[in-house]
């Protein structure tokens, strides 16, 4: 299997816009568009503290929730002195993978750029799709200290092919088998399995969830297995979206504070549950 070439101009221009949308003490949230080098602009929101160098940043990307999903985080990060990107995944309006794994893959890399304008640590939290892009980011690029995987599988291809979620089970069920064999030769190439493990030495979590109807226990250790070390595995009973799991909160703020230099982000999220 060949491997596909995810390089690019790294100087192209960013055309960032930042436009403040609120602020918390000692947080301010914004929304930040930038230019990916391929598709269109990205949206996500900005969260950093105020009027203190952020010591570390986190570029965060989610899947089912969008810029969003990990809002929250992103701002208890920002109190804990951190800055943090919270990307969606893009996904096409046309319904077509590989634009939206190539294209969220760029935002990775181009938020991490984003971010090392003001700080010189990175880490990438990513969820489900958007841990699978991470994950890709992982095995090609040297500029991140850590990274968390939150219910990820070895990849898209396998996704579409085995899992018995009902939305795949109907996309299946209404594909031709030859167009469906078309589509997962043309996305495999980027399945995760592929680069996780080429991040030697790079601190990684791996954060699984014991009842997901779209992801099996088997394919969640599969994941972990092809990842090089340092690693851990951690399950949490919960479904699919694991984000909202304040254990999986938890171990995500240990992981990034010992990794990232962050020491107060555990106590950001204890103030909250206290």
């Amino acid at each position: 299997m060949s491997v596909p070439d995810l390089s690019y101009d790294a100087e192209a221009p960013y055309d960032v816009v930042v436009t403040p949308v609120a602020e918390r003490p000692g947080v301010a949230i914004a929304e930040c568009r930038f230019d990916n080098v391929e598709g269109d602009p990205v949206d996500a929101y900005l969260v950093s503290p105020v009027d203190t160098p952020p010591r570390a940043g986190v570029v965060f990307q989610h899947s089912t929730g969008g810029r969003g999903a990990f809002l929250a985080e992103a701002i208890r990060l920002a109190e804990a002195g951190g800055i943090g990107l919270c990307l969606p995944v893009t996904f096409q309006a046309s319904g077509e993978l590989l634009p939206m794994i190539r294209q969220s893959i760029f935002a990775i890399r181009r938020g991490a750029a984003i971010l090392l304008r003001h700080t010189e640590r990175l880490g990438c939290v990513g969820h489900s799709a958007g841990a699978m892009m991470a994950a890709v980011v992982s095995g090609i690029d040297r500029r991140f200290e850590c990274f968390v995987y939150e219910v990820g599988m070895s990849g898209l291809s396998f996704h579409i092919r085995d899992s018995q979620h009902p939305m795949w089970q109907a996309r299946r069920a209404t594909t031709p088998p030859d167009e469906l064999d078309a589509l997962l030769a043309e996305i495999s190439p980027y399945d995760a399995v592929h680069f996780v493990g080429e991040a030697a030495g790079t601190p990684a979590l791996f954060q699984a969830a014991r009842f997901d109807i779209g992801v099996t226990a088997a394919e969640y250790q599969t994941f972990f297995d092809a990842g090089s070390d340092p690693k851990e595995l951690h399950w949490y009973d919960s479904g699919h979206e694991a984000s909202y799991d304040v254990a999986a909160q938890a171990d995500r703020a240990r992981f990034l504070a010992a990794h990232l230099d962050l020491p107060a982000l555990p106590g950001t999220l204890a103030d909250r549950v206290g």
